[in-house]
């Protein structure tokens, strides 16, 4: 009985202790995303083709985001893989969107892993925050015209939404602040924000208020802003008839401290997420377009750390 109690405590022990991977560039990543938007709200489908300004060039010369330029590091050739919204959000965390190019709801069943399978592997952390969604693991596909389930692709794969444990971790964002004053902030967290505050519903200019608003005090906040990257993009470009598919990203916090006030022009997509994660902690990988270049390309500051080689891309393919 005496062995039996020593070694339950030594296996306690040994749990208590283990180590969770260190980050070789970051411990920490906030991702954030933005809708595809236009000057216009709800502008009809017949003027798209006499939009002046695409999407890259709205956000890059929106004051609220050009403030924030000096403050980290600009992504000028990063690109949505997909149209409309839905898909973009699944390549994000699944490396793939299956053949779903639309918005309605899809539940992929236990044979589709995503970046949760690699980072719980390896005993990492991870959150979703998503704006106005009504409870924890929500499962509905809209609530009070803000929280749209297609802006949320955790829910959509069983391997969560069919895992209580995990979907504990699909919760409203009125959580991140319980969790910070806890002293909390998981390795991976992905922030949805609601409809009109991510431009969907608005403008550029509104949510681009909205994000240096929400930024601000999580920069101050040491338990947020502790090794942390963050990752601001769009999920797509509006205007279809660009054939790159070309947004903007940017990326923020003290993990880039060091090299903030410049510009990365690599080619990325949002494969990139993906393979940006599982390179900065030795995950592997899930076998889709994250290990697909050059589609998968780590983010530079990154791959430097890591060893990754990524691709010089001449001659981009279509992502329309």
């Amino acid at each position: 009985m005496l062995f039996k109690k020593l070694a339950f405590l030594a296996l306690l022990t040994a749990a208590a202790t283990a180590q969770v991977p260190k980050g070789k560039a970051f411990d920490h990543i906030f991702i954030v995303f933005l809708e595809n938007t236009t000057i216009l709200t709800r502008i009809p489908v017949s003027y798209y083709f006499a939009l002046p300004q695409k999407d890259y060039d709205l956000a890059i010369s929106d004051p609220a985001l050009r403030s924030l330029f000096s403050s980290g590091v600009v992504l000028n050739n990063y690109h949505g893989v997909a149209h409309p919204s839905q898909p973009n959000y699944f390549a994000a965390i699944a490396g793939d969107y299956f053949g779903y190019k639309d918005d309605s709801s899809h539940n992929l069943d236990t044979s589709y892993k995503t970046i949760v399978d690699l980072l719980e592997a390896k005993g990492l952390t991870w959150r979703t925050y998503q704006e106005n969604m009504p409870s924890v693991c929500y499962t509905g596909s809209s609530s009070k015209s803000l929280y749209y389930r297609k802006h949320n692709p955790f829910i959509s794969f069983d391997l969560i939404s069919k895992n209580a444990a995990r979907c504990k971790n699909v919760v409203p964002s009125t959580q991140l602040q319980t969790d910070l004053q806890a002293g909390y902030l998981p390795n991976y967290s992905f922030y949805t924000p609601n409809i009109k505050n991510d431009g969907h519903d608005t403008t550029v200019a509104y949510a681009s208020k909205w994000f240096s608003g929400f930024l601000a005090p999580l920069l101050s906040n040491p338990t947020f802003n502790n090794n942390t990257l963050i990752v601001l993009t769009f999920d797509e470009a509006d205007d279809y008839t660009d054939k790159t598919n070309h947004v903007l990203g940017l990326l923020l916090g003290d993990a880039v401290k060091n090299i903030k006030n410049t510009v990365d022009s690599t080619y990325y997509t949002q494969y990139s997420l993906i393979s940006t994660v599982t390179s900065n902690w030795g995950l592997g990988n899930l076998g889709r377009n994250d290990i697909n270049k050059p589609l998968s390309n780590v983010f530079s500051f990154v791959a430097a750390l890591t060893g990754y080689q990524n691709v010089v891309v001449t001659n981009p393919p279509p992502l329309n």
